[in-house]
């Protein structure tokens, strides 16, 4: 078992880590921190971590009985899947070596040496990165939301609740607009048989009211707070990577082009399109816009 600890000295395990423990997305676990429902804490290296104490209360087993995933290297992915494009440009140099290279989301030139912090930095949150961007998609485009094949939920502690609308896909689970009478909920509804569904029953409701529509606007709102919490943390993780295996090779820089990149990933199209414009018009001149803060 490997652990990190936080501040305080408590053994923990990183949200990703977290999520394969208990069966769950990410999405789950960080909308549920930012409800209260989950007690977490932020490390030295500025990611979100939950104590195993927390952990083997949301599961009810002992930390030794739940599986955990080794600690891996991430491999290094192909420049495509990472946004990274090969352009020489007029041989401007920087510390001796060209400015080849662009990312996506960015309008800096990196040189070789830099860009392999990029490299390692981005695999590390690829994957993460991708799927916040697909549930963005679904938030932005509800038409493409796969509905789930549960017409009702029915359990002893909430009673039974007509399936009306599927909001959002996590893979793990789905989360679902239902109705009981007069009465509507946000509940998530979980596939299989996850340690936290064996231990906090296979639904459970997020939000209720008496308006359907207002409910679904306030998931809606809430879950895009969720997408920025989400990317703020993806953030830190590639900042670990960069300082602890890229010191030398302005990983201030490196950091800065990651933060950008996840900042307009769960950003609103006016502002993409305001990022675009402001890329355009500053060519390639040194960036001054901010990063999204960790």
């Amino acid at each position: 078992m490997q652990t990190t600890s936080d501040p305080s000295g408590q053994e923990t395990l990183t949200i990703g880590k977290s999520a394969s423990v208990l069966g769950v997305h990410e999405f789950s676990l960080f909308s549920r921190i930012q409800a209260g429902d989950i007690i977490a804490s932020r490390l030295r290296s500025g990611e979100m971590a939950i104590p195993v104490s927390e952990l083997e209360r949301l599961s009810n087993l002992s930390i030794q009985s739940l599986t955990i995933p080794n600690e891996e290297p991430a491999a290094i992915l192909s420049d495509a899947r990472l946004g990274i494009k090969r352009e020489p440009f007029h041989g401007l140099k920087r510390e001796g070596e060209y400015l080849d290279y662009t990312v996506a989301g960015d309008f800096r030139r990196f040189t070789e040496t830099e860009i392999k912090g990029y490299r390692a930095a981005f695999s590390a949150i690829a994957k993460e990165f991708e799927s916040l961007g697909e549930l963005k998609k679904q938030l932005e485009k509800p038409a493409m939301v796969m509905p789930s094949p549960e017409t009702e939920i029915s359990t002893s502690p909430l009673g039974v609740w007509q399936v009306r609308s599927t909001l959002l896909n996590l893979g793990q689970s789905d989360i679902l607009l239902c109705q009981k009478q007069d009465e509507f909920a946000v509940m998530e509804r979980f596939r299989g048989e996850s340690p936290y569904a064996k231990a906090n029953g296979n639904a459970g409701i997020l939000l209720q009211g008496n308006d359907a529509h207002e409910l679904t606007a306030a998931f809606n709102a809430n879950a895009k707070h969720t997408l920025e919490f989400m990317a703020s943390n993806q953030v830190a993780t590639a900042q670990k990577v960069v300082w602890e295996q890229f010191a030398d090779h302005r990983p201030g820089h490196i950091v800065e082009a990651i933060s950008e990149r996840c900042r307009l990933a769960v950003a609103n199209e006016e502002t993409i399109a305001e990022a675009a414009k402001t890329n355009e018009s500053h060519g390639m001149k040194q960036s001054h816009g901010r990063g999204m803060r960790i």
